[in-house]
């Protein structure tokens, strides 16, 4: 009878380091996402208001969205990768959504938070009470934004769709690929999602209250200069002191 394997048990300073190093992870990822995400849905969106759609070069255009929606659908799969199922769930060397918020579930993980969060300021307490609070929510809003994801139209199929498209195309280039892969929407919704998680999963973890809203705004307005450029010819003219030497 095969030895039962012992179970890969994590002391609470394991656990928070492990939040620690994957929460900067998410977030350069979900970076990379949005700025995809961005440029994809400005183009389109921009697609949609020509009164002929039919573009000189249509299949270039096609193949640079084609070619987006691949690296976006690359990113989302590492976000919400469980890694090696073989492997017990405290060993796996992964930084994504499903391992972070099942730490950030976890009572001793969130009381060491709180604490944690009490001393943002450390040369100021007096805020130390609202801090705690503040993070208390936001561990709230990602357990609860986690579980939505798998909701909706596009949530569960989207991640269905995103793990057999990586395993059978992205991955590997596998005989049983059925060509199947992720529309848009399961994308953007998958991407979206991740957004709202890692925002609130780094505040809680770390403070840091930057909007990934904000940034996403930002990349669409650049995105959106680029396609009115290179769709309607509509070059800003760049104010002198601007322009390089």
């Amino acid at each position: 009878m095969p030895k039962k394997k012992k179970p890969v048990l994590l002391t609470k300073k394991e656990a928070l380091g492990r939040l620690d190093a994957m929460i900067p992870v998410l977030y350069r990822n979900i970076l990379n996402a949005l700025r995809i995400e961005a440029t994809m849905e400005t183009g389109n969106s921009l697609i949609q208001t020509l009164e002929d759609k039919t573009l000189p070069g249509a299949d270039a255009f096609n193949a640079i969205m084609q070619s987006l929606a691949f690296d976006l659908a690359m990113h989302v799969s590492r976000l919400y990768d469980v890694g090696v199922k073989s492997r017990h769930v405290n060993a796996r060397d992964v930084a994504s959504i499903p391992l972070a918020v099942r730490l950030l579930r976890q009572k001793r993980c969130q009381d060491e938070l709180k604490r944690r969060a009490r001393n943002w300021l450390p040369h100021d307490h007096s805020f130390a009470n609202v801090f705690e609070q503040d993070c208390a929510k936001a561990l709230a809003r990602a357990s609860a934004g986690y579980a939505e994801t798998f909701k909706g139209k596009f949530g569960r199929s989207g991640l269905k769709t995103l793990k057999q498209f990586r395993d059978t195309f992205m991955a590997h280039s596998l005989m049983t690929d059925t060509n199947v892969r992720p529309i848009y929407n399961q994308l953007f919704r998958l991407t979206d999602c991740a957004r709202d998680f890692v925002e609130d999963a780094r505040f809680a973890v770390n403070g840091d209250n930057s909007s990934l809203k904000e940034k996403e705004e930002i990349y669409a307005k650049h995105a959106t200069k680029f396609w009115r450029m290179a769709l309607l010819g509509d070059r800003e003219e760049v104010p002198m002191w601007q322009q390089a030497d």
